[in-house]
């Protein structure tokens, strides 16, 4: 469900100092979170995009002339990201409205840039499915900061997964945590790689906003922005507190290209002031720029992705594409300690020969030193026998016989064993007569010979392997 936005008188403040000159700014609110020192330091970069994932976004807007990208809708399936209900189009104003114009108040990073998404249908409602897929579009295409100012109880791991893609690839995720005033988590905002965004009033985090560990960071909850229309109006609530907080990222990233996710949450982290009702608190945009400063590029990788033969599986630097560089991948199988190599480019396909070896891969771009990734979990490889099972024992009525599981390669090996009588002509038919381990000989068994198949399977296929046969039963 979308977060409403709550009506609110909007103060229209003189700029000074380092404040825009537009004539509905909010000075008490934009220095709460130390916003005018912050904008000596950036107002950010054209480089640097913001993705809505909302309602989409009226780029007719005049405060938003400029700013917003060609998107896509992936509820109608085209590149009409145009808004359905107003709700995107204040999003993107609190986020990157322009500044110095005249008009309406400002954008937290009004040099930035807008990508709409449009998610939400008209009856005000988003698939997590589909959220899933615009964040992956929206790290394809560049942006360095994703805002989801919608929400729900019921978690997904198609979202998860697309967010934790996200963060290996240096883009931040933010999203608003509701407005229900309770601690029951939302999502995506309650996913660990996300950050979470509540609403204060007065310093303190709003009634209705919703609370816990879950929620990371909070920040005023009312200032004017964008309507659907052109005109300017009070955004408020959650969800207009998460773009608050996506412009602040998206300055963040455009002082410190390289920095990772992890730096940039830290930062905002390690400055936030205390509220109570939520992990860290209070954001303060000046105080996070300072103590994450500029740091050097360095990568982070991963590996996305399953090894199994046949599958693709795709290297992560950890630092934003915007930050220019070209990284090299080296991709490399290992067997205990001996690594050979096996591959270039971001991607690599998995092949038969990989099997029974990990993989890592290792990145580098010229004047950044090289890093390696974690290796993966072991490659499957199909079940193989190397040695027969036999069977021990006396063949005779009431005695038990026992077989051995034979010698087996290949990985997460389950194994079973069934028991044949074989036929009075041929052993090569017979009849199932017990499945296990140990058999205690029956009277029907005499004058048939018995013999053990023993089956290994994995997630890859299975095998069989054959006794040789007992003597007769007695």
């Amino acid at each position: 469900m979308a977060a409403t936005f709550l009506a609110a008188a909007v103060a229209v403040a003189v700029a000074k100092a380092a404040l825009p000159s537009d004539p509905l700014i909010q000075r008490a609110v934009f220095e709460e979170v130390g916003l005018p020192s912050a904008w000596e330091l950036t107002t950010g970069s054209p480089n640097v995009v913001i993705a809505v994932v909302d309602s989409g976004v009226d780029g007719s807007h005049p405060d938003l002339a400029g700013a917003v990208d060609r998107g896509y809708d992936f509820v109608d399936g085209d590149a009409d990201a145009g808004d359905v209900n107003g709700h995107g189009t204040a999003v993107a104003g609190i986020a990157a409205a322009r500044a110095n114009n005249g008009l309406g108040g400002a954008g937290v990073c009004w040099q930035c840039r807008i990508l709409p998404l449009r998610v939400l249908g008209l009856e005000g409602f988003a698939l997590k499915t589909t959220m899933a897929t615009a964040i992956d579009y929206a790290v394809d295409h560049g942006a360095a900061v994703v805002n989801v100012s919608l929400y729900g109880e019921d978690a997904n791991a198609l979202l998860e997964d697309a967010i934790h893609r996200a963060r290996a690839a240096g883009v931040l995720v933010v999203a608003a945590v509701g407005n229900e005033g309770w601690a029951i988590a939302e999502y995506p905002a309650a996913y660990p790689d996300v950050i979470s965004v509540g609403a204060t009033e007065g310093g303190r985090l709003a009634r209705y906003s919703n609370r816990g560990d879950w929620v990371k960071f909070a920040v005023p909850s009312c200032i004017p922005t964008t309507q659907l229309g052109g005109g300017f109006g009070p955004g408020c609530a959650t969800s207009g507190a998460s773009p608050f907080v996506a412009g602040i990222a998206a300055l963040l990233r455009a002082r410190a290209p390289f920095a990772t996710v992890g730096q940039i949450e830290s930062a905002l982290a390690r400055t936030a002031r205390p509220v109570a009702g939520t992990r860290f608190g209070l954001v303060d945009a000046y105080a996070a720029l300072q103590a994450l400063g500029q740091p050097a590029p360095h990568f982070d990788p991963t590996i996305g992705g399953s090894p199994r033969p046949g599958s693709s599986l795709g290297a992560y630097t950890g630092v934003w594409a915007g930050g220019g560089l070209s990284p090299a991948y080296a991709w490399q199988r290992c067997v205990r300690a001996r690594c050979v190599p096996v591959g270039t480019g971001r991607t690599y396909r998995v092949r038969a020969s990989d099997a029974g070896g990990r993989l890592l891969v290792s990145i580098s771009a010229p004047g950044v030193a090289a890093a390696v990734s974690p290796r993966t979990a072991v490659v499957p490889l199909r079940p193989s026998n190397t040695m027969r099972p036999s069977v021990t024992g006396r063949a005779r009525v009431g005695k038990v016989m026992r077989t051995s599981r034979g010698s087996w390669s290949g990985t997460t090996l389950s194994l079973a064993a069934r028991w044949i009588r074989c036929r009075s002509d041929s052993c090569a038919r017979g009849t199932v007569i017990a499945d296990g381990w140990r058999y205690r000989v029956r009277a029907a068994d005499r004058g048939r010979r018995l013999r053990v198949v023993v089956t290994a399977a994995n997630g890859l296929g299975s095998a069989s392997a054959t006794s040789t046969p007992t003597a007769r039963v007695r």
